[in-house]
């Protein structure tokens, strides 16, 4: 049977209990206000525990575990609700290690940040979507933000890496868009501008898209190889944003041998063709803004650089 000694009388600024032979209860009134608001428990004289009432409501809202008199745990109830919503981690030494907090009062701590020596912070891990399940990981080196990943699908895989530099600026973003758990896409970032953007379209671990903006973020240019048989490397110059030119190679020799022209709304104006491959243009078509089919086709069938053979519709405009 538990044997209770009252060693103080209520209204002093502590009470201590003697619970068991080796552990004890200490209770103090911290504001002299008449309310203890702080209880002590210690074995064999070594602090085990102790719970705070830290706002002065009579509930408790704080408790802290110890073991060989080195703190382990914090909880607090920072919103007295009564329920936990922050949680301290101590390593070792009784530096924190890990902090784990609810931000939106749910009773969930869905939010981590993980600390290395001296207090820095190494890493915040985040559920965003309160499923129980991490689906943001913000890494740190030296105290700055150096990466953020992302399951923004939230199916337990990481879908978004953000790279960070140490002045704070982001400088690429790399996205798995086909869902097989790596990247795919690879955005290139100047100033928070996207600079150029790099594609493995087809997710075969090579990259064949890349495209090229300006300061203010308009495409330049547009380079292209599909790893396939069937489709053109191509060269797609941009003006003011707007398609401009065409360069295709269409037997992947490496030799450019088709040329396309487009107005200011990016319509086909002329194609021109290296029908031989002898790396001449010796076939030139007209297109009239926004129809398929040439109006008018030259061809050099001699092979001296000048058309010789013109085909166009009767109706044609010269």
């Amino acid at each position: 049977m538990r044997i209770l000694y009252l060693l103080s009388l209520y209204c002093c600024l502590s009470v201590v209990f003697q619970v068991e032979a080796a552990e004890e209860i200490r209770r103090f009134d911290t504001n002299s206000d008449g309310n203890f608001d702080q209880w002590e428990t210690r074995v064999n004289g070594q602090l085990t525990r102790t719970e705070a009432d830290l706002n002065h409501d009579t509930r408790i809202d704080y408790w802290m575990t110890y073991e060989q008199g080195q703190p382990v745990q914090a909880e607090f109830d920072t919103n007295g609700n009564g329920q936990v919503d922050q949680r301290e981690i101590y390593n070792a030494q009784g530096d924190i290690q890990a902090v784990q907090t609810d931000r939106d009062g749910d009773g969930v701590l869905e939010q981590r940040l993980v600390y290395g020596p001296h207090k820095s912070i190494l890493r915040i891990e985040t559920d965003e979507n309160a499923d129980a399940k991490i689906d943001q990981w913000q890494h740190f080196e030296a105290g700055k933000l150096a990466q953020i990943v992302l399951d923004t699908d939230y199916n337990g895989a990481p879908d978004q890496w953000h790279e960070y530099q140490p002045d704070g600026t982001r400088s690429l973003i790399q996205l798995d868009t086909s869902g097989k758990g790596r990247a795919d896409e690879w955005r290139h970032v100047q100033g928070e501008q996207l600079s150029m953007v790099k594609r493995d379209q087809n997710t075969d671990g090579v990259v064949d898209e890349i495209v090229h903006y300006d300061s203010i973020g308009r495409i330049t240019e547009v380079l292209r190889d599909f790893d396939a048989p069937d489709q053109p490397r191509t060269r797609l110059v941009y003006k003011l944003g707007k398609l401009a030119e065409g360069e295709f190679d269409t037997n992947r020799d490496a030799k450019t041998d088709q040329w396309h022209v487009y107005d200011s709304k990016g319509r086909l104006l002329r194609a021109m063709y290296d029908q031989n491959r002898d790396g001449r243009q010796d076939q030139w078509e007209y297109f009239k803004p926004g129809q398929m089919q040439p109006y008018r086709v030259e061809r050099d069938t001699s092979g001296n650089g000048k058309a010789d053979a013109v085909w166009e519709q009767p109706d044609a405009k010269r």
